[in-house]
């Protein structure tokens, strides 16, 4: 509503305004240099009074954005920043993957576990074998143990043949003994057949022994000797048929494992004396060949013969009057040699 005005003294016409106060009408009345001077001073501007805190003056424009961008006008407000780190959002791929390998990731650590408890197991076992191999050796019974056992013990002990060897040497002899101090409390004689029996129960031992490392060696004088025990035994001048056919077939059992030690022996290449073992061989064939008991390891001896040969190595065989003349004549007959 617009009014019209008539004069500086007068009022407005429709409405009287409101009674200016005496300190306004006095201000119009000054000069214009006194009115353009310094106003006084609010008592709110006293220094020692508290100042008002002032807000911080902010570019025409609008505040900017932390990333760059430019502000927004003034009339639109400015988003309230967080102060802490915004937390990523949650992975749904990953979580389903997490969840599915979880069973399988469960059952491999339990296998592991079971693992690692097998293996103590067995070394545990392995600590146990070991020991009672140690004490089936010192009590001399490895002859004795059972084939399984037999087969580890020869394949995990350390110079398995050489300890072989010496307790089946042991034990053959203490049987010998034991027959020879029985036939003198009988104040009889053992028959050939017995003793021989008793003897063909170490050769299942001895093949065992020529099967390993540096074995055929001693299962050679080991054959040679079960031989020589029976030699030992007496009875050849009884002229019993009987006697004379088991000592006949003890000879050819001892024969046919004796071919199969030499083979090994000769397939070792070590360095063997042919010539020496075939001269001790025919030295006591030529003794029992005067009881009537021939052949002896007529088959070991053709093989060996026949290897010497093919090897060139020039060993032939004396003839049979320097093989007589080598042998002590006792009461007509040779003496034959000695194995142990």
């Amino acid at each position: 509503m617009f009014f019209k005005r008539r004069s500086r003294a007068n009022s407005y016409v429709d409405n009287d305004p409101p009674r200016r106060s005496q300190s306004y009408d006095e201000y119009e009345k000054r000069p214009d240099s006194s009115r353009n001077s310094q106003p006084l001073a609010s008592p709110t501007d006293d220094k020692d009074m508290y100042p008002r805190p002032q807000a911080p003056q902010e570019p025409y424009g609008g505040r900017g954005m932390p990333n760059g961008m430019p502000g927004q006008p003034l009339g639109n407000p400015t988003p309230p920043m967080s102060s802490g780190k915004t937390e990523p959002m949650p992975d749904l791929l990953q979580q389903a993957f997490n969840a599915a390998v979880r069973p399988y990731t469960e059952r491999i650590e339990q296998l592991e576990s079971q693992l690692s408890d097998l293996q103590a197991w067995i070394e545990q076992l392995e600590q146990q074998r070991a020991e009672v191999h140690s004490w089936i050796d010192k009590r001399g019974l490895r002859p004795d143990v059972p084939p399984s056992i037999a087969k580890i013990m020869d394949t995990t002990t350390p110079d398995a043949a050489v300890t072989l060897n010496a307790q089946l040497d042991r034990k053959i002899t203490i049987v010998n003994f034991d027959l020879h101090r029985l036939q003198d409390d009988l104040n009889d004689s053992i028959s050939s057949a017995h003793f021989a029996s008793a003897m063909l129960k170490f050769l299942p031992d001895i093949q065992r022994l020529s099967l390993l490392p540096a074995g055929p060696r001693h299962a050679f004088d080991l054959v040679l000797k079960l031989g020589g025990n029976l030699n030992s035994h007496g009875g050849l001048d009884s002229g019993d048929s009987a006697d004379l056919a088991a000592r006949r077939d003890f000879y050819s059992r001892l024969d046919s494992a004796m071919v199969d030690v030499v083979r090994r022996r000769f397939g070792e290449a070590e360095d063997w004396n042919v010539q020496r073992e075939m001269k001790r061989i025919e030295k006591t064939a030529l003794y029992l060949k005067n009881y009537g008991i021939e052949p002896y390891f007529p088959a070991t001896l053709d093989l060996m013969r026949r290897e010497v040969e093919f090897q060139g190595t020039g060993a032939g065989i004396p003839p049979p009057q320097q093989q007589q003349q080598s042998g002590q004549q006792v009461n007509g007959h040779a003496t034959p040699p000695r194995y142990h």
